[in-house]
């Protein structure tokens, strides 16, 4: 006789909190166009971030409260769902997107597209995300009338 795994071991709890909070306070945010418009151009134009703290003379630079909520949920994605990441082809000049597959030892499928710069290529995995996390929610979106497919 099997025994069935428990909550725990599905990660139940967390799957389940985590999915309150992206209803709760980072849909509302994506689902408007205006606030998902001023924070994809937010992070455009500060895509890896800077330091909390002065440095050599660089300014601070924080992202809003809002911007931070969905980057926080766009980073804690599971790795068994698509998940993209940086790579450095060669150092300043080729940047790819790869999606990890989630499974330790399984190659990084690297994409085709070349970006020219580090927080170019960082955005475009921003975008990629957010259009991920739609398109997941987009069926409770529809049925709350918050998104129109």
């Amino acid at each position: 006789m099997t025994k069935d795994k428990t909550g725990v071991q599905l990660d139940q709890g967390h799957t389940s909190t985590d999915d309150f909070i992206t209803r709760k306070y980072v849909l509302p945010l994506l689902k408007d166009e205006k606030m998902r418009n001023k924070l994809i151009e937010e992070h455009r134009a500060c895509p890896v971030g800077k330091a909390a703290q002065p440095h050599k003379g660089q300014p601070m630079v924080e992202h809003s409260k809002e911007l931070q909520i969905v980057l926080d949920k766009l980073r804690r994605q599971p790795m068994h769902i698509k998940k993209y990441v940086t790579v450095c082809k060669k150092d300043f000049e080729d940047y790819r997107i790869g999606i990890v597959t989630g499974v330790r030892g399984e190659p990084v499928k690297i994409l085709e597209e070349s970006f020219s710069s580090e927080e170019a290529v960082e955005h475009a995995i921003f975008l990629k995300r957010v259009v991920d996390l739609l398109e997941r929610y987009s069926e409770w979106l529809i049925y709350w009338g918050l998104y129109n497919a």
